[in-house]
């Protein structure tokens, strides 16, 4: 709780870097972040014995730590005199309007996409121990291969808020293609590394052989929640750097009530662990569906936005 307040400060100086391009001082602020905290974790816990309370003490220091670094880096690219002068700014009624409006409709987004995987998780242990166990060790597949999608996300989101910036609409379409070309293939390829060495990859996770047995059953299942999950990552990042709040917030809702919701009603209803998964599956296909048409939206806005500028 200590460390709540540096917590969020950071996750301001990580957004401020990412939308300006500076994924190396990212990188350096998490590294940071995570080395203390293992090192703190070690002396704290395995030395001095505090136990839980070590614990806690290490996050919370190695957040403020994390956070000197963040202020040191923002002062070195912009002087105290300079943030003293734009600090009169920060009260601007209109720019904070629509800080909070793209919050708010992010954070709908992203009661959706939880709500689901949590509709998963419940009605996975409805079916029995051996089903939810299956389904969460799968579901440790799908937020690995997430983490190594995200980064794509991550240069997606930096990028769409350049281009947008310079109205540069051709950038914009290159960069779909691309980013969703990459996605894709580190989705399915992520996939079908778990599909063909099932018993290696999640044997790393559990030494029961019963549980890697009954994923066989179900594995192939990540070809099309990773390789459509990959692309709804890429848009969401994509639609996130251009600041459209509205469209994620609605694309999502979408996909939760209409592309995952019936389908897990059935699912529940015939007591079938497959038609879960594709339930997870249609929404995954939804959110790409739904974003997908909206991408050409956002070249003809940019290209309107224009007009009078080229005009000139």
């Amino acid at each position: 709780m200590w460390s709540a307040p540096a917590t969020l400060l950071n996750f301001v100086f990580m957004g401020w870097f990412l939308g300006r391009e500076q994924g190396g001082k990212v990188f350096l602020l998490s590294a940071v972040s995570n080395g203390s905290n293992v090192i703190l974790d070690y002396f704290f816990i395995r030395q001095w014995g505090w136990e839980s309370a070590g614990a806690g003490a290490a996050t919370a220091l190695s957040q403020y730590l994390m956070l000197l670094i963040g202020l040191l880096l923002v002062a070195w690219e912009k002087p105290f005199p300079q943030i003293k002068i734009l600090a009169g700014r920060i009260l601007n009624r209109e720019a904070l309007k629509a800080s909070f409006l793209l919050n708010t409709n992010i954070l709908i987004r992203t009661f959706a996409l939880i709500s689901t995987f949590a509709l998963f998780t419940n009605l996975s242990s409805a079916f029995g121990i051996m089903v939810l166990t299956t389904n969460t060790l799968l579901m440790q597949a799908v937020t690995l291969s997430v983490y190594f999608l995200d980064g794509l996300a991550f240069a997606t989101e930096s990028l769409a808020g350049s281009y947008k910036g310079e109205g540069s609409k051709q950038q914009l379409i290159r960069l779909v293609k691309l980013s969703g070309s990459l996605s894709l293939g580190m989705g399915l390829g992520l996939a079908i590394i778990f599909v063909l060495i099932p018993g290696f990859v999640f044997g790393l996770l559990t030494n029961h052989s019963d549980v890697i047995s009954g994923i066989d059953h179900y594995v192939f299942w990540l070809l099309p929640v990773l390789g459509l999950g990959s692309i709804a990552f890429m848009l969401d990042g994509y639609f996130l750097g251009l600041t459209e709040g509205r469209i994620l917030r609605d694309c999502a809702l979408i996909a939760t009530l209409v592309g995952c919701i019936a389908m897990a009603i059935n699912a529940w209803q015939f007591h079938s662990s497959h038609l879960l998964w594709l339930a997870l599956s249609l929404f995954m296909g939804t959110r790409v569906l739904t974003l997908g048409l909206k991408v050409p939206l956002t070249w003809d806005k940019l290209s309107v936005s224009r007009e009078p500028e080229i005009g000139k």
